[in-house]
């Protein structure tokens, strides 16, 4: 993945300089995330970290590389999951594409044990001979809270991120269908 990328919030300081400081959340509450984006042919991805009710984050990463879903634990839980794009359009100037995603219907894959693999146990040095201490994760489950960030990679044409009440049945303003693919 590229080191070029678009985050809000930005990013902190790290922890040890403001360890006194809460981290900046976007709070945001809609539970439909919308990017209206066009392909340019590349491996791209966005991530998206998600607070549950009892403020545990998890991060969602959408990419077109992951072939399979996957769930990585560690500091931060982070779900992988695959992204493909349309096939190309006809009219290439209006080949926009609008991804939609319900945010709420991600927070239960972070407890499936079925999408963490076994050869990435987290284990911590040896506590002695024959010991080993095993990382407990905080993953998020339960109802969902709000958004902590929204981060796009720039191996893509972003048009625009917005968040919505409802879903991709909802019809939107015209000036975001302007250019649009039907």
């Amino acid at each position: 993945l590229t080191v070029s990328y678009i985050r809000c919030p930005p990013a902190g300081p790290s922890s040890a300089t403001q360890s006194h400081c809460a981290p900046e959340h976007l709070g945001l509450k809609h539970p439909w995330m919308h990017l209206q984006v066009r392909n340019l042919h590349r491996e791209w991805a966005f991530e998206v970290g998600l607070v549950d009710q009892s403020g545990r984050e998890g991060i969602v990463r959408c990419a077109t590389f992951q072939k399979e879903p996957r769930l990585k634990l560690g500091r931060s839980p982070m779900l992988l999951l695959p992204l493909s794009f349309p096939p190309p359009s006809s009219r290439p100037l209006t080949s926009w594409c609008t991804i939609a995603i319900h945010l709420p219907s991600l927070l239960p894959h972070f407890s499936s044990a079925a999408l963490t693999r076994n050869d990435e146990e987290e284990v911590s040095s040896p506590a002695g001979p024959g010991q080993y201490q095993y990382r407990t994760t905080q993953v998020p489950s339960g109802t969902y809270s709000h958004v902590s960030y929204v981060k796009v990679y720039a191996t893509c044409r972003l048009r625009r991120v917005w968040f919505s009440e409802g879903g991709p049945q909802q019809r939107l303003p015209w000036e975001f269908q302007l250019y649009a693919a039907e």
